[in-house]
């Protein structure tokens, strides 16, 4: 049966030999795993025997039969004597060298002492043989530390998907099922998408260290890839390097996880997203694909903005190409179930702020009574600001919990932006008074970090999030620093680089201790980018999603867009989408004026996709208006906007608009005819007019004609938009603004309703032109 997008097979009631084939078939498979040659239910001597593996020593070649018990209490004496006294014989007739007796609980105290007494005779639980084989309870024990660190176990609140529902009852779901798609869990930043995967990994570790039938978690931390890798390579650096389990080898860990016994968990996709190019991140990903094989259960984690278009995460998750609007499957590539994190609730915000602030009481406060009296106050005082930004995020709670914790803190009426501000500048003040800093203040060292931060970003397009020290340019650093003589260079950069923001992971790489924290201090820059002379060209590079959230809570903010609206008046280039509404807000409000025709046109046009209603008559208007200009630039990039607009909202009396007018701009020709074979080609259009090239390249005459038998048009609005983005680019643009759009259908238009206005010799030139076309 089918359950939330899970298939999940019912639980029929199994027969003893079902149970006990289970238990045998585990064995095998660790057995297997390790390179041993078993066989099944094979004859030795005059007994059949189930299961029997050969160790195949060049000195002491050995036979060993193996007897799964799965029962549902400790072996007996007894019943350890009757398997004995069956397998017994053999043994002294040198047809086996041992007997191994495996049961899934263990053996009472008296058959563990007959085992110890009797020579070729092993007594292991399931529990001892697979560490004797394996050493994953170790690995485990260590691994699901992970959701100690920072406390995290005493206040973490599960989070909900979102249609409904808690996100481990599904992937609770998930594992237990027989389902082998792979799984994706999506969430912006600080959703808590890396504290699930660690409490996933703490709950599974548990699981198998209680019961070693249950699966074993492998987390991965995408965040240590820098480059292309094979996943060999990523197993290895977590299993051996790590943790440095038992005995690994990958080709021992591919068996294991085909036959069903781990769940890998792909940590922070997002963060190898932004160190590689497209073509490497692909690569990664079909390197995760290979380990589905078999029973395998993979798990990926990270930001749905990773992907940069619905055709990458199409690619990525749905194993699909984009095709329009069509999905085309890839061959032989995962879809995965897509799990994305909703908003915390506010049941769960109050339980969060509970938990956490019970961590953080500030000193002197004991009394059962004072304790809860201190939460619900604090509490009650994020009820209250909750509304002024986005702070729903854990990482938002976090925050704020860390600065209600100070009873000196006045929580005032702020943001997200105010939240990071504030703890921001609390960091900076703690790493400053501790003794080895203090030659460092607090405001100082927050430039710096600012600095790198934007170096970070900038040079690399906000596609990576980690560097090393020895790659920070000195300049950012600071020539009064490092010319001291107090400090010597590598204590400096040890100094900045050792503080609360950042964070050393594997390797030699530098992380922002959180991605909101770098996005914050890109924000900072970007809010002052006029006192740094940032170019309103890395402006538009530099901004995301996150940092204009940011951006616009800040205080300098309409001081930024002045500063950004008058440099667009020289600027040339491609503008981000995210940032256009802002620009037309202000120039909306502040009735601004504009000295470059492009600007002037692109938001005029954009205009009428912002608003829900299109407004067919403005459009129209300045369709007629801008198209009569006697400026050539001015018609060119109208009639360049003019198509972008009906290749996303198409109107058809906006269409028809347009094409009388381009009918009306053209010179026909004094003499045309339809003779057959005719090539159209000697008929010439002006260059200098892109809409007469436009209409007589893309306009045709159909082939079949209206009900009342009259001639109908037809134009191709696509191709005629690409071809005028290829001749004639207007010199300020919208990025990324038409990927993935469906092809439109061609409108049919009659003839008449074209050409109505022009002279009858034009109309009967313009007839025998779209009926054969230009070449």
């Amino acid at each position: 049966m089918a359950s939330n997008g899970i298939t999940v097979q019912p639980q029929a009631r199994r027969s003893t030999t079902a149970i006990g084939d289970e238990l045998r078939d585990q064995v095998i498979d660790l057995l297997e795993a390790e390179g041993h040659r078993v066989s099944r239910e094979v004859r030795v001597g005059t007994k059949k025997v189930d299961v029997l593996f050969e160790i195949e020593d060049e000195f002491r070649p050995q036979k060993i039969a193996i007897e799964c018990k799965n029962l549902d209490k400790n072996l007996s004496q007894a019943e350890l004597n009757l398997i004995w006294s069956d397998y017994s014989l053999l043994i002294e007739e040198n047809e086996i060298t041992s007997i191994f007796v495996i049961t899934r609980l263990d053996f009472s105290p008296e058959a563990k002492q007959y085992a110890n007494k009797r020579r070729g005779l092993e007594g292991f639980s399931l529990k001892e043989f697979e560490e004797s084989l394996l050493g994953y309870r170790r690995y485990c024990r260590e691994v699901g530390d992970l959701f100690s660190e920072g406390g995290l176990e005493n206040y973490y609140v599960q989070p909900s998907v979102e249609n409904g529902g808690k996100l481990h009852d599904r992937i609770v779901e998930w594992v237990r099922s027989e389902d082998t798609a792979p799984v994706a869990i999506l969430g912006g930043y600080g959703m808590g998408k890396t504290s699930y995967c660690k409490f996933l990994t703490r709950t599974l570790a548990d699981q198998y260290l209680d019961d070693p039938s249950a699966r074993v978690p492998i987390y991965v931390r995408l965040s240590d890839i820098a480059t292309q890798t094979d996943v060999d390579g990523l197993i290895a650096k977590t299993l051996a390097d790590r943790y440095n389990t038992k005995n690994y080898s990958f080709a021992k860990f591919k068996k294991l996880n085909r036959s069903g016994k781990f769940v890998v968990i792909f940590d922070g996709f997002d963060e190898m997203k932004h160190a590689l190019s497209w073509t490497d991140f692909k690569y990664n990903f079909s390197q995760i694909h290979s380990l589905l094989d078999g029973k395998a259960k993979i798990m990926v984690a990270g930001r749905p903005n990773a992907f940069l278009s619905d055709s990458e995460h199409a690619w990525i998750l749905r194993g699909a190409r984009l095709v329009g609007e069509q999905l085309m499957k890839v061959p032989d590539a995962p879809e995965y179930l897509e799990l994305s994190l909703s908003q915390f609730s506010d049941d769960e915000v109050t339980s969060f702020l509970d938990r956490y602030l019970r961590q953080k009481l500030p000193t002197g406060i004991s009394d059962p009574q004072e304790i809860e009296r201190w939460i619900s106050e604090r509490v009650g005082d994020f009820e209250k600001i909750r509304a002024n930004g986005d702070i729903y995020r854990p990482v938002h709670l976090k925050i704020y919990a860390d600065i209600a914790a100070d009873p000196n803190a006045k929580l005032e009426s702020f943001s997200t932006y105010g939240l990071y501000s504030i703890a921001t500048s609390r960091i900076s003040e703690r790493e400053g008074e501790k003794v080895v800093r203090k030659q460092i203040d607090s405001e100082k060292r927050q430039r710096i970090i600012e600095r790198i931060a934007w170096w970070l970003w900038d040079t690399f397009d906000g596609r990576r999030l980690y560097f090393i020290a020895e790659a920070v340019p000195e300049y950012i650093i600071g020539r009064d620093l490092l010319d001291d003589q107090v400090f010597e260079r590598d204590a400096i950069y040890r100094e900045i680089f050792t503080g609360s923001f950042l964070e050393r992971k594997f390797g030699e790489n530098y992380y922002f201790s959180h991605r909101s924290f770098l996005e914050f201090f890109v924000a900072g820059r970007l809010e002052k980018a006029e006192s740094h002379q940032i170019t309103v060209q890395s402006v538009f590079k530099n901004i995301n999603p996150e940092i204009l959230v940011f951006l616009k809570q800040s205080p300098g903010y309409q001081d930024f867009l002045a500063y950004v609206y008058k440099g667009m008046q020289r600027f040339s280039g491609h503008i981000p989408l995210l940032f256009l509404e802002e620009i037309y807000t202000y120039r909306s409000e502040t009735g601004a004026a504009d000295a470059q025709t492009g600007i002037q046109l692109l938001l005029k046009y954009f205009g009428f996709l912002r608003s829900e209603d299109f407004d067919t008559a403005a459009y129209v208007r300045s369709v007629r208006t801008d198209l009569a200009s006697t400026n050539q630039e001015h018609r060119e990039t109208a009639l360049y906007f003019a198509l972008y607009v009906l290749r996303l909202r198409y109107d058809w009396e906006g269409l028809l608009a347009l094409l009388q007018t381009l009918a009306a701009s053209v010179s026909w020709p004094a003499r045309a005819g339809t003779v057959a074979g005719m090539n159209m080609t000697r008929y010439t259009f002006s260059r200098s007019n892109i809409g007469e090239y436009v209409f007589v390249r893309f306009a045709r005459i159909a082939a079949e004609r209206s009900r009342d038998g009259k001639p109908v048009v037809t134009f191709d609005i696509a191709r005629a938009y690409d071809e005028v983005k290829d001749k004639r680019p207007p010199k300020i643009d919208i990025e990324g603004n038409l990927q993935g759009l469906p092809e439109l259908i061609q409108p049919r238009i009659e003839f008449a309703e074209v050409f109505g206005g022009i002279g009858l010799k034009e109309q009967k030139a313009a007839l025998d032109v779209l009926s054969v076309g230009v070449a």
